[in-house]
Formats: C-alpha cells, structure tokens, sequence
C-alpha cells in the first residue's frame, strides 16, 4: 500500500537572531495518513519519527517573481517534529537577493516543497500569504504614538533613514563615516567648562586630522562683503569678522557709461535741480551699488572718475592749443595733460591688476591696534589697559621712570602676538606697539598733542604740544593723541596713534641747521676765506639747492623709458602718446583705452567739432559721476 506523508504546519513566528543570523521561525510535523491496521483500534494517522528529508522555502513576491529560494537538510525527531529557520539554508541560484536584503514593502507568498529523495524529487506542499511581516525587516514603519525601542537601531545595507520631524537625542551621537547637512547647524552647548585654555571648555572640535576646518563659500570671489567666519556678542551685536579681501575690478567703462548717461535727468529737471539751491543731491542709480559694497570698490569708482577728469582736461587743454597756435605749434599744458591721461589709464590698470592677483581675507575688529606679551619685571605688579609702562630690554613696568622707550598697556588689539604659556600668563601683558590705543592721560588735550609719560613712574601720561616739546621728550614719545579733552577728570582715556611718530624729531633738527648756517653766516663775514657748507632748512635754501630729494615727474619716466624726445611737435607728440595707449592695451586684459568714446578719434584726428564733442563728452560724465557718487 502507497503510503501518503504530508506536513502539518504548527506555528510559522518572527525572527530569531542567533549570532549574526536572522531569519523566521518554522515548525511541522510529519504524518503519515496510511499507518499499518491495528486489530480493534481505530488508528486514522501516525507521526513519522527520524525521517530525513529536504526542505525548499521560495518567497515569492507581488509580481510573482521568487524573491528568494533556500533549501534545508533535516530530519523529524522521535515525535515526527521539524523546527527550523528560514534564512539559515543554502541559497539556490532561483533567488534574486540575499535573505537580509529582501525587501518586505507590499505582500509575500511563501511556498514550501518537500523531498524525501534526497533532494531530486520536491513535491509542493503549501503556499500561503505572509500576513506577518518580521518587525526588523520593515522598510516603511508607520508609529502613530510614542515608540520606544530598548535596545539598538540598525540601518543596513546603505540603506537611508529619513527624518521629516525633529530627531532628538539625549546621548552621544557617533557617526562613523561623512555626514552632509543641507541647511543651518546650530550648536547650543551649554559647557561646564569655561577655562579658555581646557580644550573641553568649547562647543565645536575639531580633531582627528593633521589639518583643521575648511569654510568654502559660494562664490568664486570672495569680496568684503562676503564673510568667512563672523563673531558676535550675547547682544546679537557684530563685533569682529573674516572676510573676503577682493575688490570689484571687473571693470567695464562702457557699464558706468551707460549707467551715467542712462540715469541722466531730463533737461527741465536739471534746470530745475541747478535753480534750486537746496535741493538734494541727485540720488545714484541701483547699478552703482555694486562699487559700494567695499572700501576698495568705492576706490576703484574714484580711479574711473580721476580719468574721466583727466580726459575733460586734455580736451580743454587741446581746445585752447587749437583756438591758439593750432596742434602744429607748441601745445605744452595740451601734451602735458594728454600725459596725465595715459598715466591715469595705467594706474587704473595697475590697481586693477593688484586687486586680481593680490587675494585673500581680511580680518575686521573693533580692535585697533596690534599688541605683544610683553614680560613684567615684577610678575605681581598690577597693570590694567591704558597704563604707561617703560620698556628696558624687553621687560616692562610702571615704575620704570627712564627707560629705553615708553608704550602702553592695549585694550582690545586686533591681534596679539608672543601669545605665553597659560600657565604663564599672569607674568606678561598685552602692550601695543602699533594702531590706536586708549591712554591715560592726565589734564587737558589737544589733537594733535604729544602723548608722553608723566615721568612719575605711576603708569600716567601728559600732553604736550609739538612747540612745547623739548629735545629730550622727543625720546619718550608714547604717541599722538587723535582726540581732545577738556574736562574736569583727574584723568580721561584719550585715544591716542601709536607707532607712527618716526619723523618727529624733523623741526628740532631744521632749528639747529638754521643756527649753524647762521652761525656759518658770522664766520665767512669775519674770515672770508672760510668755506661754508649750508644745511637745507624749511623755507630757507642758502644754498640754492632743493630742499628736499625728489624723483623725476612721471611724465618725465615716460618720455625717458619710451625714447620719446621732447622737441617733437604737439601732433608728434599725441602720435606717441597714441602708441603708448594701443601697447598698453595689448601687454594687459584689466581696462582698454579703446573704451574711452572718442579718444582715439581725438589723438587722430584732433579737430575743433571732434574735441569740442570730446571735451562736452568727459566735463559732463566727470561731474555726473562724481555727484553721484557724493549723493550714494
């Protein structure tokens, strides 16, 4: 008699984990509906103990397709029991995934066969829906209310978890690969530690690496207006800045043309303008805003209108020549200021190519002076900003009343240089040695005073005006006080220049040449056969010669470097200038004097109407451009 097995499926369960393997819970029970006859007792089936078989689990997605296939080497136990493990089997080459990558969004059919033969000969045995999907193995998990997961959370295989809400966390986060954000990071860290010099004490770190941070901005050129890092107090008030240290040098004359002639009033309203003494300045057209972004695109702008003046004076000038003697005789002021012209164009072109070769930042303070740890004498000795210290080899007190110079105790310096250990720090000060820096001053000030140590070794200051100064304060100069006092305090803090007094001692020295050339003066009176040798002095040259050494005009440069003679006639004369212009234009790629309207018909050409139109041309760009730059 054939005999007929089949598997009762017991319980079907979620996942196990043992060791790193996951999978899902199987159990059955082998029977076999045809067991031998028993005189008497009514025996429909029988459990088969320590069969050997093969189990195939296919599960098959909602397209049909198997997603994944394993097959299993078991045996019953003496009960005819299997308790197995999907997941844990061989892989067949049927499957399209590892187990831990099936993807559970969307339903499952699991089909089991069965083999008794070793594996050659699988009979089906069920197929059913997977209603229960192993809670590890959601893609998408929807949680209504609080959930709480008590033990780790694990995203694998590259796989993305997405956050729409808040995500906090209460613990240390680790991440052990990059991390992207796509918009603002705050960091509100409320630190224990607040000793500067603990690495503990601050918010951010950043370790790991031989090199620190990097900060890249969204613009190919980082302008003054563009900050890198920007500091600012519990106040929301800025108080310092890295910025971008480039100009606007994209310089294009035909753009400031256009925005010139393009915002020019009508004629009744400029009549009405010029009538009106009170009326406002004219205001600025928006396209000019991009030059007052920054100090040194503001400059750029005043380069353009110092070479549009250049130009309304070559025209008046060459006008006068041909009202005159004509372009053929002698045009002097007419070559001189078409000299000034080209030389205006080059120093455009030079402070152009500055600013796009010479980049990078520029650190914004309201500290204005830059300081050094200087060493105490005395290490307990009290100093505070504004303190009057001499200066003895390097170390520095109060107390010293003659020293090898006098400065003062900085306040709040831009930078701070021979910075000491911390733990030595209590020994130095911060003492400027260049910029402004408050002082404490004693009495009345002036601007424009000496700034000098009171000379009672107690860290206070005096002012003294230049034509009260004697020859031996010239030596203990701190500064020059840049603002005045006139009040009733003992003392006040008097804003004072440091560092920059290094001509001081000039008026003194033209006082004793003056006596020695008088002095020489006596002599050759009484001994004629003296020789004098005269001092040049301010306002008195005995001798004749200049007072000062001074360099060729840069005309003069010009004609020299270029070979051009100064006995050419005036058109000879604007010829060469006319080369030097069309070489210049070809050695850079910063500004062109082709874009100079009518220049080149001018140097060619100079006749009444072209320079007429010319000079009406320039006269009125200048003012224009100059008018609105005062009412920007």
């Amino acid at each position: 008699m054939k005999n007929l097995y089949f598997f009762i499926l017991l319980c079907l369960t979620s996942v196990v984990a043992i060791g790193q393997t996951e999978g899902i819970t199987y159990q059955a029970v082998l029977v076999d509906n045809n067991p031998d006859e028993i005189p008497g007792v009514d025996v429909p089936s029988s459990n088969i103990p320590d069969q050997p078989l093969t189990i195939r689990f296919s599960i098959i997605d909602a397209f049909g397709f198997t997603e994944y296939q394993e097959t299993q080497e078991t045996q019953t136990d003496a009960y005819g029991t299997i308790n197995l493990v999907i997941g844990e089997g061989q892989r067949t080459q049927e499957s399209s995934v590892n187990f831990n990558q099936i993807n559970w969004d969307g339903p499952k059919t699991l089909n089991v066969d069965i083999d008794l033969e070793a594996g050659t000969n699988f009979s089906a045995f069920s197929s059913q829906s997977l209603n229960y999907v192993p809670y590890v193995r959601h893609r998408n998990l929807v949680a209504d209310g609080i959930t709480n997961l008590n033990s780790t959370l694990n995203v694998n295989n590259q796989s993305t978890a997405n956050f729409d809400g808040d995500v906090n966390i209460d613990q240390v986060l680790t991440v052990e690969d990059e991390a992207n954000f796509f918009d603002r990071v705050t960091i509100d860290a409320a630190m224990t530690e607040t000793d500067q010099a603990n690495i503990d004490a601050y918010p951010l770190q950043v370790t790991g690496s031989n090199q620190g941070m990097a900060i890249q901005l969204n613009t190919p050129t980082a302008f003054r207006s563009n900050n890198f890092i920007s500091f600012w107090n519990s106040d929301d008030e800025a108080i310092g800045r890295i910025e971008g240290f480039r100009a606007f040098t994209t310089v294009d004359n035909g753009d400031v043309i256009d925005i010139l002639f393009l915002s020019e009033p009508d004629e009744d309203e400029a009549k009405d303008r010029e009538d009106d003494d009170n009326a406002p300045p004219a205001e600025a057209p928006a396209e000019l805003d991009i030059y007052a972004t920054d100090t040194y695109s503001m400059d750029l702008l005043l380069e353009i209108i110092d070479l549009y003046e250049a130009s309304a004076a070559f025209g008046v000038n060459l006008g006068a020549c041909i009202a005159g003697v004509g372009v053929a005789g002698d045009c002097d002021d007419a070559v001189w200021t078409a000299f000034a012209l080209y030389l205006r164009g080059v120093q455009l072109t030079y402070f152009v190519r500055y600013n796009e070769t010479n980049t990078g930042v520029a650190f914004e303070s309201g500290g204005a002076d830059y300081a050094e740890w200087l060493q105490k004498n005395n290490p307990n000795e009290i100093m505070s900003f504004g303190d009057v210290v001499g200066v003895k080899s390097g170390v520095i007190s109060k107390n010293f009343a003659d020293a090898e110079k006098f400065m003062v105790i900085s306040k709040n310096p831009i930078v701070s240089g021979a910075m000491p250990k911390a733990e030595e720090e209590y020994k130095f000060k911060k003492v400027a040695f260049i910029g402004q820096v408050p002082v404490k001053v004693l009495g009345e000030v002036e601007k424009g005073d000496y700034i000098l140590p009171s000379g009672n070794a107690d860290g206070m200051a005096i002012a003294v005006h230049p034509d009260a100064m004697r020859v031996n304060d010239y030596k203990r100069i701190i500064g020059v006080a840049w603002e005045s006092y006139h009040g009733d305090e003992l003392f006040s803090y008097i804003n004072t220049a440091v560092g920059i007094n290094s001509n001081d001692l000039v008026q003194e020295i033209s006082q004793m040449q003056m006596v020695m050339n008088q002095m020489q003066e006596a002599m050759v009176q009484t001994n004629p056969s003296y020789v004098p040798h005269y001092f040049d002095v301010e306002n008195v040259s005995l001798s004749n010669t200049v007072q000062t050494t001074r360099s060729k005009t840069m005309q003069q440069v010009v004609m020299q470097q270029y070979g051009i003679d100064g006995n050419l006639t005036t058109q000879e004369t604007f010829s060469e200038i006319n080369t030097l212009i069309h070489s210049e234009a070809m050695k850079n790629s910063f500004f062109d004097f082709s874009e100079l309207p009518y220049l080149d018909e001018v140097l060619t050409n100079p006749t009444e109407e072209n320079v007429a139109q010319y000079t009406a041309f320039y006269t009125n760009a200048a003012k224009r451009l100059r008018d609105l730059v005062g009412g920007n």
